[in-house]
């Protein structure tokens, strides 16, 4: 069906020279992820028999790479409908780099820096082709990634259609794990060092991967993001290590190395907002306050990780040093440069409208979801992990013992799942294309 939708488009519009508008980019971006949104829901209804609710909510989490499911018990469905929920993911992340690489960051949405994709662009593309070019480079790229992960995760002796899903969903930051339990369930210590490797890739920008098989050193040099991420893992990877190790209280029962890389796995899971989990409530390991921070942070531009990402945190952390400069030194003049990136006050305003709208919609995303059938504090942690596209964050044992467990996303009501859905679409739109679509003003000028 979507193959059919695809090409009956292509008919229609074919000999249509008149390029989209910037609203046009916005609106058909909007529309791709809610359409195709539900499109992937009819197999799930279909094959699995799940409820409308229940099929469009598993259709959209695997689409935006978010990864909350409503399946329980894998083993009683079909073989075609588990392969489906990694192809989803896959098929997500690569529509995420595609619409952030030729509508967003063309139109500068939430700050993202154009300047990027000109830096790694070939000499020879030229404008007619650009979009090409663009599928070409970035879907070859992607490819390339998930047979590699694939590749190692088959050496390191996983099952063939469980590494294959499991790549999909590693390479997409996708987190829909192809049985029931967690990642230890395999007892493979190598498939998971492959797999903190592939997370940290699938959360760097697609760019900088791009500069590192064309060994463009000097670029590489510059382009800090991507490393940031990966020095954030690292720190969050130790700490989680670090906390394992003393709770587990002996080295008979957790060996230092273990403890390391099953802290690293989970620090990777966590940054990169894949969401896998070497072992059942591993995320609140930590305070719940910092890992949703480090959640609602996400991984890098450019790349199929959630959240608000390092470099426009980065840009507000230039713009705060230099305001406290400013107290000291009030007519000292600083450059506000974060690696290779000068960040100006177009840019910088671009940046906080982003950051203050993301806000907006965890804040009322919260609130619709309290309404519903969530305390407060599981509707934030359910909002955040939504936006940020990192699912498995929610239900994940952050109650103390004997207190009331947060519901399930299977035992969520229709509206509320519905909610969850518009969260994980706007997190993964860059939330602003939305509300630039949706401006009333500009079309009933047409």
């Amino acid at each position: 069906m979507s193959g059919f939708c695809a090409l009956s488009f292509l008919f229609a519009l074919n000999g249509r020279r008149s390029a989209f508008g910037r609203m046009q980019s916005f609106l058909l971006l909007t529309l791709c992820w809610v359409v195709l949104g539900l499109i992937g829901a009819l197999p799930f209804a279909i094959t699995a028999g799940l409820s409308p609710a229940d099929s469009v909510f598993e259709s959209v989490s695997g689409l935006t790479t978010t990864g909350a499911t409503v399946f329980t018990n894998l083993a009683d469905y079909p073989l075609a409908i588990i392969f489906w929920r990694a192809e989803l993911q896959w098929l997500g992340g690569l529509l995420t780099l595609l619409s952030i690489t030729l509508i967003s960051a063309p139109a500068g949405i939430g700050g993202l820096p154009d300047r990027h994709i000109r830096l790694a662009e070939s000499a020879e593309g030229m404008m007619g082709h650009r979009v090409v070019n663009a599928v070409r480079d970035i879907a070859g790229l992607y490819l390339l990634t998930t047979v590699a992960c694939m590749i190692c995760l088959l050496l390191s002796g996983i099952p063939p259609i469980d590494a294959l899903c499991l790549a999909l969903a590693t390479v997409s930051t996708g987190g829909f794990v192809p049985i029931d339990g967690n990642i230890s369930d395999y007892g493979n210590p190598f498939a998971e060092i492959a797999m903190i490797i592939f997370m940290l890739l699938g959360a760097s920008s697609i760019l900088w991967q791009r500069m590192l098989l064309t060994n463009r050193r000097q670029l590489l040099a510059r382009h800090r993001e991507s490393y940031s991420v990966m020095a954030l893992a690292g720190i969050v990877g130790l700490m989680y290590a670090l906390t394992l190790f003393r709770a587990a209280g002996s080295v008979d029962v957790l060996s230092p190395l273990t403890a390391l890389r099953e802290g690293l796995f989970t620090a990777a899971s966590l940054v990169s907002t894949t969401g896998f989990e070497v072992r059942h409530g591993g995320f609140a390991v930590l305070p719940l306050t910092l890992v949703m921070f480090i959640a609602l942070v996400g991984g890098g531009t450019f790349s199929t990780a959630g959240g608000l990402k390092h470099y426009r945190l980065g840009g507000m952390l230039v713009q705060a040093y230099r305001e406290l400069g400013r107290l000291v030194y009030p007519h000292g003049i600083r450059s506000a440069q974060f690696g290779s990136q000068v960040y100006d006050i177009q840019l910088m305003k671009a940046i906080w409208s982003f950051f203050s709208a993301s806000i907006v919609v965890v804040a009322f995303g919260s609130l619709a979801l309290a309404l519903e059938d969530i305390d407060y504090e599981g509707a934030l942690v359910a909002s955040i992990a939504a936006f940020s596209n990192i699912g498995p964050l929610y239900p994940n044992g952050w109650l103390a013992v004997g207190a009331e467990a947060w519901p399930a996303y299977a035992a969520l009501n229709g509206p509320s799942k519905m909610i969850l859905c518009t969260i994980m679409i706007l997190g993964r739109i860059e939330v602003l294309a939305l509300f630039a679509a949706a401006n009333h003003t500009y079309w009933l000028r047409r």
